[in-house]
């Protein structure tokens, strides 16, 4: 598998104290500014990717929604990054064209359509893509449990061969530095016509070890998959498990338990954020999907 961590660096983040409680914040910065190291040891920056200092206090939120990027204002306004082959910049800048817009929908009001077409890669990195991508604030620090929720849908007209053409993914978390694999994302290369949860574990960052497909559900096209999990983010294999519901209903893993203990960070990084859209290897077919409603939550009753 390809690594898929060729962003380049728009922006960073930075610590403040909003009424004593730690807040993240993004600001614009210029790509020869990126940093890149396997132990981090200070901040560099990729597009929405923050590696704090190994000295650094964990995130700390009370039990309350950490992000919301429902779609629900008509925009990409709530998201702090969009990424397609013609920008990369904030969601409030982002003037939507056929890569990603806003359409209505009878089951969640608002929805992001995204569409990738042969040939639309950005400058920045390998691969075609059009995803939006949110903060820290929808990861974890070592020991963190979070929840989310989300839906995503493929058109009608989404290749049901995709493992045969090569790889591509939908959701993911992505690690705070630019290399390697994301440690925990929903696939669609893993068998034709299934969309996958896939952890790609790594003894650091690029360094790969396994790649498991922990649970597969048939793409079923033109359906909305409503997706509820609880990640506890860890680089220990013993500390670290996800936990998932679908439409409403726990699901069992592909080793029959409900709960998957295994590494959900990658050692040398300290978080991870959130991304959704379309991102795939280089192919022919156009390939359209739907995503809405996501949230994160410290607590599963605040999603």
């Amino acid at each position: 598998m390809p690594t898929l961590g060729a962003d380049r660096g728009l922006w960073e983040a930075a610590l403040t104290q909003s009424d004593g409680a730690t807040m993240f914040r993004s600001r614009p910065v210029f790509a020869s500014r990126v940093a890149v190291a396997a132990v981090v040891i200070a901040m560099s920056v990729t597009p929405l990717a923050v590696t704090v200092a190994a000295s650094a206090a964990p995130f700390t939120t009370p039990v309350a929604r950490t992000f919301t990027g429902d779609y629900s204002g008509g925009n990409f306004a709530q998201w702090p990054s969009v990424q397609n082959k013609s920008y990369n910049g904030p969601g409030t800048g982002y003037v939507p064209t056929y890569s990603a817009s806003i359409v209505p929908d009878a089951t969640y009001g608002q929805a992001a359509r995204f569409e990738v077409r042969s040939g639309d890669a950005p400058s920045f990195g390998e691969g075609e893509r059009s995803e939006v991508a949110a903060g820290n604030d929808t990861g974890g620090f070592e020991g963190q449990a979070r929840w989310y929720r989300f839906a995503t849908k493929f058109d009608s007209t989404f290749p049901q061969n995709h493992a045969s053409l090569g790889w591509g993914l939908t959701n993911q978390w992505h690690q705070d530095v630019s290399i390697g694999s994301p440690p925990v994302g929903w696939y669609v290369s893993q068998r034709n016509g299934y969309w996958s949860l896939v952890v790609n574990k790594q003894s650091l960052p690029g360094a790969d070890l396994e790649t498991l497909s922990i649970f597969d559900t048939p793409l079923d096209v033109g359906s909305w998959h409503d997706v509820k999990m609880q990640i506890n983010w860890s680089a220990s294999d013993a500390t670290g498990w996800i936990k998932l519901w679908l439409n409403g209903v726990r699901q069992t893993f592909v080793n029959g338990a409900d709960t998957y203990f295994v590494r959900t960070l990658i050692p040398g990084t300290a978080t991870v954020y959130y991304k959704e859209g379309y991102y795939r290897e280089q192919m022919q077919p156009t390939g359209v999907v739907f995503h809405a409603g996501f949230r994160c939550a410290t607590d599963e009753g605040a999603l």
